[in-house]
């Protein structure tokens, strides 16, 4: 009789959700962006739909400059999930020069500080000094 063949153990072992995690966080603060990127894959790979991975991978995106990747994701989260991701699309629109997309993004949205600087930047970029202005004035209240 033959000798009954070993069950080979597992190439990647079992890594937790609370571990990609931790490891995420420590890319963030080292601000190895990309790195972030791939942990948040990996996330996502084990638990679809993560917002809290979601939103960091595309925070990581747009801190690596990939604003292309960023909107890409936001644009394919937006059709999975239930996400509010308008101000991100709004930050990457604007860094793209889609000035008029940015605003019309940022429509809708509650006037908080970061919204309000938004918009403040879009509007001094479209020339529109006085509502720039305006806008800042806001913020500092």
């Amino acid at each position: 009789m033959a000798p009954k063949a070993k069950p080979k153990p597992s190439a990647t072992p079992a890594v937790s959700v609370e571990d990609l995690f931790t490891t995420l966080y420590r890319h963030i603060q080292r601000s190895e962006y990309e790195q972030a990127v791939k942990v948040a894959d990996q996330v996502l790979s084990v638990a679809p739909g993560d917002e809290d991975a979601i939103r960091c991978k595309i925070v990581s995106l747009i801190k690596a400059d990939n604003i292309d990747g960023a909107l890409s994701t936001i644009v394919a989260c937006s059709k999975k999930f239930p996400f509010d991701f308008d101000f991100f699309k709004a930050y990457c629109l604007y860094r793209q020069n889609k000035l008029d997309d940015a605003m019309e993004s940022l429509k809708g949205l509650e006037k908080d500080s970061a919204a309000m600087l938004l918009e403040s930047q879009i509007l001094f970029r479209q020339g529109k000094m006085d509502a720039s202005l305006g806008g800042l004035l806001k913020f500092k209240e």
